[in-house]
């Protein structure tokens, strides 16, 4: 939604606002939570003080879209949804340390509220709002704080958190839902390339301490890529390898080593040492080779269509690589796709 879409919706939600709760919402909408979060333990208790102050008999939404790829992640949704408090509350951390904003966008925004008072589509007194805003100005555009009216209207209890998250919830409910059950647990993330399963593995990281495994680090070596071996479903990957290696070093409980294949000189490279944690996820294509499938307490596949998957590798990658991508490595994993029905062994499945 653009900024006046959000600032009609939630006048129209709440009928209740002041001037100033209009005001939070978009400085909401254009710095998030406006201010560093640095010391997790404070704001995880002010969640909970919160979250015990809630009246839990109320149905509560969860997220609520105020523009801008953020929204507002209400604490009393998270009860149904499963989600540990931690959780939502590195969601709310991550967002706002690194959302930054403009104070020249915030003001054009600003501006499209008295457009909005103008054409009557929000009716605050306009005379009223100019005053506000002039000596908001003249304040140098700090946060606001929720009118009195409105908390006793709508006791808000909320976070600002990067839409993402709304976006993969189910993936954070559930892994919180096998944390709490299991010692380990191994997470995989498989489907089409340029999807988006780096960015998901690298999304969970930030929330979780845990650690991050990448399959393209196993790609074959030279001598392994043989006809024979590239014709075989999922054969484009080092599963032997990446199984002794990462599946065995995780599942002995103690510190191991794996090395990266390099791509770019076709040798084995850096040696990564690894400190065993209860949270672990695989990405990349072949992560759920059916040596490797039964190691995995969730399993999720991303997909695209195949016009946004060209698009995506192009951008990402250029011209030159496109090609390699479009005639040798998208053949070979959708051959992997179809013939070992991946897709349907997958817990979640997400088309991005």
């Amino acid at each position: 939604m653009d900024i006046k879409e959000v600032i009609e919706r939630h006048f129209q939600r709440y009928p209740g606002m002041q001037i100033q709760d209009m005001v939070k919402l978009i400085y909401q909408n254009e710095f998030a939570g406006g201010h560093f979060v640095g010391n997790e333990e404070e704001s995880l208790e002010r969640m909970k003080r919160e979250m015990d102050s809630l009246d839990h008999e109320k149905a509560y939404p969860v997220f609520e879209d105020i523009g801008n790829g953020l929204c507002r992640l209400h604490l009393g949704g998270l009860k149904g949804l499963g989600l540990d408090l931690r959780t939502a509350n590195m969601f709310f951390i991550n967002t706002s340390n690194k959302k930054k904003g403009s104070l020249e966008t915030f003001t054009e925004k600003l501006g499209i509220l008295k457009r909005c008072c103008q054409e009557k589509t929000v009716t605050f007194p306009q005379e009223e709002l100019d005053d506000y805003l002039d000596e908001y100005m003249k304040r140098g555009y700090p946060a606001v704080s929720h009118s009195e009216s409105y908390r006793r209207m709508y006791a808000p209890a909320y976070r600002i958190v990067d839409y993402v998250y709304c976006k993969f919830i189910d993936i954070f409910s559930r892994i919180d839902f096998l944390l709490n059950r299991k010692k380990t647990v191994n997470v995989a993330i498989d489907g089409n390339c340029g999807a988006g399963k780096t960015t998901l593995g690298n999304l969970i990281k930030g929330v979780y301490d845990c650690n991050l495994f990448h399959m393209d680090d196993y790609f074959l070596t030279p001598e392994l890529r043989t006809e024979e071996r590239l014709k075989e479903p999922g054969g484009n990957v080092h599963y032997e390898r990446f199984r002794k290696e990462v599946i065995d070093g995780i599942k002995s409980g103690e510190p191991f080593q794996y090395q990266i294949y390099d791509c770019n000189r076709a040798v084995l490279a850096d040696i990564v040492n690894v400190t065993p944690k209860r949270l672990n996820i695989i990405e990349g294509s072949y992560s759920m080779h059916p040596t490797l499938i039964d190691s995995y307490e969730l399993k999720i596949f991303l997909s695209l269509n195949e016009k946004e998957q060209s698009r995506r590798i192009l951008e990402r990658n250029g011209p030159i690589k496109h090609k390699r991508f479009v005639n040798e490595w998208i053949p070979l994993e959708n051959l992997y796709f179809e013939n070992l029905k991946i897709k349907d062994k997958c817990d979640i499945v997400y088309t991005t």
